[in-house]
């Protein structure tokens, strides 16, 4: 009799330990259940209480320790709660209670608000490793590497996100960007034309938009995009460059220089940009005849960075210029205003023309008979007003022009040098060549001749 009380007694107490025990166990997550309905409902001292109530007893229960995690985010504690949930993760029951994912989430946004932006992509890579298409991940990793210049990975990270979600719009401008800098312009001007619509006021992409069109030489829409994009100072003076180069590329040289002057006082001394800035300013007063206006610019040049292209040739050049009288005057008078000097050079090489055509606005041509062989056949006769070398291809260039003009010879005549190749070139085209020492020869005793009569 006694034995079987003491089983009964035993197993009565095994019965209650069970009962204490599912008792405890079912306690914990109860308790939490209510302090996520208090948390919910905005009472977060509650809900606090009864997290840290519940932590006094079971130190690393997962459901508390979230839920205190996410107290300390919506308290604003970011680095706290960031502690919090790093240590979550290192819990060995942390996924039978929570996702993973969920975490790292958390964890990404937090560090965004802390300005860890490193920690906050790695969270995301992390995030993309469960779910290689997630939406936001994608999103916010191919902004950050677009930041960073990484175009191309940029790219395929926002287009992921954005064919899953086409109100993602932020991601056209970028996208579009990305097809820019890595060349492929029609793709670009699509997503960047896009991009306009819901954002009028992107100067970036217009200027973009701007360098485009100009490569497509489309120079009306590129001028009106970069004319936009001007007013926003961070392309000021890009937008003009670019806007001068178009008039440079035209020979609208004046209307280059009218561009470009407002531009000098934005530009920073010794940058890049400032130094191809003024060359192309200086290339403009060079074509328009304004040498001291651009020996004054390839002085500034070569006092900020005296390597710079071949600006020190130039100031060689030009110095000699203006310092020669009969050169000084080839440069400074228009080619229309060169007409009875030149027809006079003409005439002391024996030849009288007897057509003419302005090429451009430092280039003419002229088919002439010698007066000495006049039954000879006309030949062709091409003025080039420059600094630079005469290289073998103008040289090509003016030998289609003789094929053009039914001539088998020609005399190429220029303020400057021809280079070893086209001097080599030359005797196999028939082109006779007068160089800028021929030609100041010439114009002295033509000087000289007036000064006498």
């Amino acid at each position: 009799m006694d034995v079987l009380r003491y089983i009964s007694f035993f197993i009565a107490l095994i019965v209650m330990g069970g009962i204490v025990l599912i008792f405890r166990m079912t306690q914990h997550p109860a308790r939490i259940r209510k302090a996520e309905e208090l948390f919910k409902a905005g009472d977060i001292k509650k809900a606090g209480d009864i997290v840290k109530k519940v932590l006094a007893k079971k130190q690393d229960f997962v459901p508390a320790r979230y839920l205190r995690a996410r107290i300390l985010i919506h308290q604003r504690q970011y680095v706290m709660a960031i502690a919090e949930l790093t240590g979550i993760l290192t819990l060995s029951d942390m996924r039978t209670y929570l996702s993973e994912v969920e975490i790292h989430y958390h964890l990404a946004d937090l560090y965004h608000e802390t300005k860890q932006f490193p920690k906050e992509i790695e969270e995301y890579k992390i995030i993309l490793t469960f779910n290689p298409n997630d939406i936001k991940a994608n999103h916010r990793i191919g902004h950050v590497l677009f930041k960073q210049k990484n175009f191309q990975t940029a790219r395929d990270h926002l287009l992921r996100a954005y064919n899953q979600d086409g109100s993602l719009v932020d991601a056209l401008f970028p996208v579009g960007t990305c097809y820019f800098h890595m060349g492929d312009y029609g793709t670009a001007e699509q997503y960047l034309i896009r991009s306009l619509e819901f954002s009028t006021d992107n100067s970036e992409a217009q200027y973009i938009l701007g360098i485009i069109y100009k490569a497509h030489k489309d120079y009306d829409t590129a001028l009106r995009m970069l004319s936009n994009a001007q007013g926003d100072r961070r392309f000021y003076v890009k937008s003009l460059f670019t806007i001068g180069e178009i008039y440079f590329e035209n020979d609208e040289f004046a209307e280059a220089i009218k561009r470009l002057e407002p531009g000098l006082s934005s530009l920073q001394p010794k940058t890049e940009e400032a130094l191809a800035y003024r060359y192309l300013l200086s290339e403009c007063y060079e074509h328009s005849n304004k040498i001291a206006e651009a020996l004054y610019h390839w002085e500034q040049i070569y006092e900020q960075n005296s390597s710079y292209r071949n600006v020190k040739a130039k100031l060689d050049d030009y110095r000699g210029i203006l310092e020669n009288e009969n050169q000084r005057t080839l440069f400074t008078s228009s080619l229309e205003e060169l007409q009875p000097l030149i027809t006079e050079v003409l005439a002391r090489l024996n030849y009288n023309a007897l057509a003419k055509k302005s090429v451009s606005a430092n280039e003419y041509q002229y088919r002439v008979f010698n007066v000495k062989r006049i039954n000879d056949p006309p030949m062709l006769v091409f003025f080039n007003r420059t600094t630079r070398e005469i290289t073998e291809a103008q040289l090509d260039e003016f030998h289609k022009r003789m094929a053009e003009e039914n001539c088998k010879s020609g005399i190429y005549v220029t303020t400057s040098r021809f280079s070893v190749k086209a001097k080599g070139a030359a005797a196999t085209m028939l082109i006779d060549l007068v160089d800028a020492s021929t030609l100041s020869r010439l114009i002295e005793r033509i000087m000289q001749k007036k000064g006498n009569a």
